[in-house]
């Protein structure tokens, strides 16, 4: 299991933004790091240039995604809290050997009392992310992960909240398409979807371009499936969008515009696996 902690004290808490922080990663008690005592090099030696050793590089590793880990998630919960939510929970994420999140469950931190609306936009979060490849070395005999992720949202000013508009368009955007397409029959492959369309004024989608690209965290995951995207090109042209936020059409009564959004196969969340 791989705690979120301070790396120190509690005061030592980095924001992964103004408005959202997530406690760090902290290094694993000595015994699960195989920490070894290390001798002190002699002159001669010292002066040579440093040649990092496995553990070096495993901690180096691990530090690297720590860092990605932090980051993904904390800006996915930030860009997903549009309604402005406070409060603090603790997120648990349980990772399997092939890196598929199958488990994404919260509990009250014990200094705040539960929150079911953050604790279920933290759960929407945690299903909806894609997240870097666990190192190998972190695995439990079965195969898993654990990864408790402590979550805390502050408040914002208006000001903030304004400056924040188009990162929660854009993620509703991509959640009205993924909840009517991809995750109706999500994938068995990691990637990028992007829907360009043309509607008219009513919000009937008139054209429609779809295409398929590798998620930046999991290359190695990505399938090209032309039956795929023909599949998503004929559920984005059967699409109402109407309702979608930020719909908008422009002096000749058209709309026009690229949605994008991650995918998965767990991305609608426990049902589908």
């Amino acid at each position: 299991m791989l705690l979120l902690r301070p790396y120190s004290r509690l005061s030592s808490l980095r924001p992964i933004s103004p408005w959202l922080r997530l406690t760090a990663i902290a290094g694993i008690a000595c015994a699960l790091m195989a920490c070894q005592s290390r001798q002190v090099a002699s002159p001669a030696i010292a002066s040579a240039p440093a040649v990092p050793s496995p553990e070096d590089i495993k901690q180096q590793q691990f530090k690297t995604f720590v860092s990605r880990f932090q980051f993904i998630l904390g800006n996915r919960a930030l860009e997903a809290n549009s309604e402005g939510l406070t409060g603090e929970v603790r997120l648990r994420i349980k990772i399997n050997r092939n890196n598929e999140v199958f488990s994404c469950e919260t509990q009250a931190t014990g200094i705040a009392t539960a929150n079911a609306p953050v604790a279920d936009l933290s759960k929407k979060v945690c299903w909806s992310a894609v997240f870097p490849i666990v190192p190998g070395d972190r695995f439990n005999k079965d195969g898993n992960v654990e990864v408790v992720a402590p979550l805390i949202y502050v408040p914002m000013s208006d000001i903030q909240r304004l400056s924040m508009e188009p990162r929660y368009q854009q993620y509703a955007q991509g959640r009205y398409f993924a909840e009517r397409t991809l995750m109706k029959s999500p994938p068995g492959s990691i990637g990028v979807v992007t829907f360009e369309y043309l509607a008219n004024k009513q919000g009937k989608v008139k054209e429609c371009v779809v295409n398929l690209e590798r998620h930046r965290e999991r290359p190695e995951a990505f399938t090209y499936d032309n039956v795929l995207q023909s599949r998503l090109t004929e559920q984005c042209k059967h699409l109402d969008i109407a309702q979608m936020p930020g719909f908008s059409v422009d002096e000749t009564g058209v709309s026009r515009g690229a949605v994008a959004f991650e995918y998965s196969p767990w991305m609608a969340g426990p049902r589908a696996r």
